[in-house]
């Protein structure tokens, strides 16, 4: 069974700014994804995705040892929203810039694989939103992506609530999902948009806590179906394992999951999800340039102290802060750091805006 967690179960407004990053976390900034030929798979999530490519990312030989590379290099794209993405009613501004990383490793050389199940603890998926479903998986298929299934409802919740998804392979075997972004009502949820990512977890009343109080996110809802369904239902087809790496052939499966959003903001989630059914299976990558979803990173306003927080917060495993040279999207403070599973996760730090400064600044 999964972990239940309540959703009201919150901390105070003082306990939270006092022991989490919740007062230094401007938004979530991207995801980061190793692919073995750069060219190929920007050229597929252009064609595929609702993204487009916004700068180059190209990382010179230098020292990450945040991720445990003494001398590395790597060229990348910066992939973003297509510009005709703007907010549903009444909105006065933009989505928050949500960015997806490719990277191609050149040093060390990328390895193995992206996670093949569904259930495998680590980053399994990167999600969109779309308005036409049907008209999405014909372009998969057009564009020589290997979908699971065919769109099909998912159950999210105990009364039956769900969402219509289908989910596809990119070249390197990475997992992509769409979802309708129109509910049964009729209503228009931020379509055309990259949206969240999942993490699988082994247990998520820790993880939940995790994100909570030592990173400060919100609760935006809790997903948690009571009865089984078939796994059919999200076109997961045969991608699950037991926890001991055989086959599941029992062909019904149940989940708990949670988004979580920076102060609220149900536009840019991260999806933190345990199995129950089959049970959670695997560890996460243990290599950074391991082809794969690798890590999320959110952008802070000031990396010392958002470092000094995670450290009074009680989390040990936290990596120095680093100065990494990325090419044209400049050099930019980071820091590396675990979450209770081993999930790597970035903290990055926002940019000064350009500019003349003031002489007292």
């Amino acid at each position: 069974m999964a972990t239940k967690v309540a959703p009201n179960d919150e901390l105070s407004p003082v306990d939270r700014l006092a022991y989490g990053l919740r007062g230094h976390i401007n938004r979530f900034s991207h995801v980061v994804i190793n692919v073995s030929d750069l060219d190929r798979a920007v050229e597929f999530y252009e064609n595929t995705l609702p993204v487009q490519r916004r700068e180059r990312i190209n990382g010179p030989a230098q020292a990450y040892r945040g991720l445990g590379i003494e001398r590395g290099e790597f060229a990348g794209w910066v992939l973003e929203n297509k510009k005709d993405v703007s907010p549903p009613g009444d909105f006065g501004a933009e989505f928050p810039a949500r960015l997806m990383h490719l990277i191609q490793w050149k040093s060390p050389k990328p390895t193995g694989t992206p996670y093949l199940e569904a259930n495998h603890v680590g980053i399994y998926r990167q999600n969109s939103l779309v308005t036409n479903l049907d008209d999405a998986y014909a372009n998969v298929l057009a564009n020589g992506g290997r979908p699971y299934g065919e769109p099909s409802w998912i159950i999210l919740t105990p009364d039956g609530f769900g969402v219509t998804v289908f989910a596809y392979r990119d070249p390197d075997g990475n997992t992509l999902e769409m979802i309708g972004a129109e509910d049964p009502d009729g209503k228009i949820a931020y379509p055309g948009m990259m949206h969240h990512c999942n993490l699988n977890v082994r247990n998520l009343e820790r993880s939940y806590k995790f994100y909570r109080d030592t990173l400060g996110l919100d609760l935006t809802v809790y997903l948690a179906p009571t009865e089984l369904q078939p796994v059919t239902n999200g076109s997961l087809g045969d991608s699950l394992r037991n926890a001991d790496g055989s086959a599941f052939t029992d062909g019904q499966m149940r989940f708990a999951a949670t988004l979580m959003g920076v102060r609220s903001d149900s536009r840019s989630p991260i999806d933190v999800l345990e199995w129950a059914v089959p049970k959670p299976y695997g560890e996460p990558y243990r290599s950074p340039t391991n082809l794969g979803i690798m890590r999320v990173a959110f952008e802070v306003d000031d990396i010392e102290a958002a470092r000094a927080r995670l450290l009074l917060a009680g989390h040990s495993s936290v990596g120095p802060v680093e100065t990494w040279d990325m090419g044209e999207f400049g050099e930019r403070k980071v820091v590396i750091f675990p979450d209770p599973d081993g999930i790597m996760l970035e903290l990055i730090e926002q940019l000064r805006l350009p500019g003349e400064r003031p002489p007292f600044d």
